[in-house]
């Protein structure tokens, strides 16, 4: 986010302004009706209007600027994040692979950086906004008529609880889902990528079943997460609006009883719809947020893996004065260490200019792991690998040898 600290600040602040034209509509709506019909003052209506549509016009323009520099700032983080993933994984070692499947990953570079990015690009902003509409709101219920306000904060600590007992369910219910659709991926990624296999031997239906049953598990995770969402909003909803139902009988009263005019019962009105509509929304940001951070938590575990084949602490540079010679003395190689050997006493001297190529005899299913597994053979457990005059052991960087070769 260090490169786009410009940005975000200049969103941010078309962000508060907007924000502030916003929470000073009730007020300026309240003025308008007490002249139209309290003083029935033509001149102040019309000033007041005219008023209104510059306000609104200036906050038109604040949301322009806010949405693109924010959009723009979300899609570059997202690629760096995707670009940065990708490098990470292309740099694990092949024990690595053995244990998650192309699908798996596939899924992480996709809809779990797609979760993200909605969050970077829009809803961050729209947290804060409802944040400072719900702060502004109570501020100023509080300073227009504290009786009212009491009725109205009233709501808001059983809102709270709700948001917070159900959004731990929700964020579990979506983590569930995420990792269901990233196994059916697995099964439809190792299926395609394995077509003549699969057709070779007749097994369209197994896989055609295999795939299905994990859809059938995400499906049900799904819908467990759909209840929990629907019963949270509902609930929700009826505690918000039955508090604003209060407050419109309160309201009422007072206007019967003299004690503040239409025009101030309307503005606080107002004013309580835009703190239930902030509540509303911040329970279903706190929802995206639940679900995003199990995006999160997965992307940047992959991030911290750390490959088994690593540079050594203290490596020396590859001489590259002239073309190198490679040579092997006595080579044994195996995939691991229950594996048998696929390389055995192999000794050879590669010339510059000469290509060679290492084809063990491998066993059935192992040819197509060779190019997964290719990479370990620079941590041989048995001889000598060495580079004119330069014997390759733990002492040079992987990149290294893999592009002097």
């Amino acid at each position: 986010m260090r490169p786009h600290r410009g940005k975000v600040a200049l969103a941010g602040v078309a962000l508060l302004f907007s924000t502030a034209i916003g929470l000073a509509f009730p007020l300026v709506v309240r003025f308008l009706l007490d002249a139209a019909f309290v003083t029935r003052n033509l001149a102040n209506l019309n000033t007041i209007a005219i008023g209104l549509l510059i306000l609104f016009a200036i906050k038109g323009v604040l949301n322009f600027a806010e949405v693109y520099l924010l959009g723009v700032t979300g899609e570059h983080v997202i690629v760096q994040l995707r670009t940065g993933l990708f490098s990470r994984l292309l740099n694990l070692s092949p024990g690595f692979f053995t244990e998650r499947t192309s699908g798996e990953l596939t899924s992480r570079l996709t809809s779990d950086c797609s979760t993200l990015q909605a969050v970077l690009g829009h809803q961050v902003a729209e947290l804060f906004r409802q944040i400072l509409y719900l702060v502004g709101g109570l501020t100023l219920l509080a300073a227009l008529h504290p009786q009212l306000m009491v009725t109205t904060a009233a709501v808001a600590p059983l809102v709270v609880a709700i948001a917070i007992f159900f959004g731990r369910y929700v964020r579990r219910k979506s983590t569930e889902v995420q990792d269901r659709l990233a196994d059916a991926n697995a099964v439809a990624e190792e299926a395609l990528g394995q077509i003549p296999i699969v057709q070779s031997f007749v097994r369209e239906g197994w896989e055609a079943d295999r795939y299905g049953a994990r859809i059938d598990e995400s499906l049900r995770a799904a819908i467990s997460r759909a209840w929990a969402r629907g019963l949270f909003f509902g609930v929700l909803a009826f505690v918000a609006f039955g508090g604003i139902t209060a407050v419109l009988w309160q309201g009422g009263r007072l206007v019967l009883a003299g004690q503040i005019t239409a025009g101030e019962l309307v503005s606080f009105l107002l004013y309580a719809v835009q703190v239930a509509a902030a509540i509303t929304a911040l329970a279903s940001l706190w929802g995206s947020y639940q679900q995003a951070q199990g995006a999160a938590i997965r992307v940047f575990d992959l991030m911290e893996e750390k490959p088994e084949i690593a540079d050594p602490p203290e490596p020396v540079p590859v001489p590259m004065t002239a073309i190198p010679e490679i040579e092997f003395e006595d080579v044994w190689f195996r995939y691991g260490p229950e594996e048998p050997w696929a390389l055995q006493a192999v000794s050879a001297r590669l010339r510059p200019g000469e290509v060679v190529a290492l084809y063990p005899d491998l066993r059935p299913g192992q040819r197509s792991r060779i190019h997964r597994e290719a990479r370990q053979a620079l941590e041989l457990p048995v001889g000598i690998l060495s580079q004119t005059d330069t014997q390759i052991g733990d002492r040079l960087i992987v990149e290294a040898i893999a592009r002097s070769a």
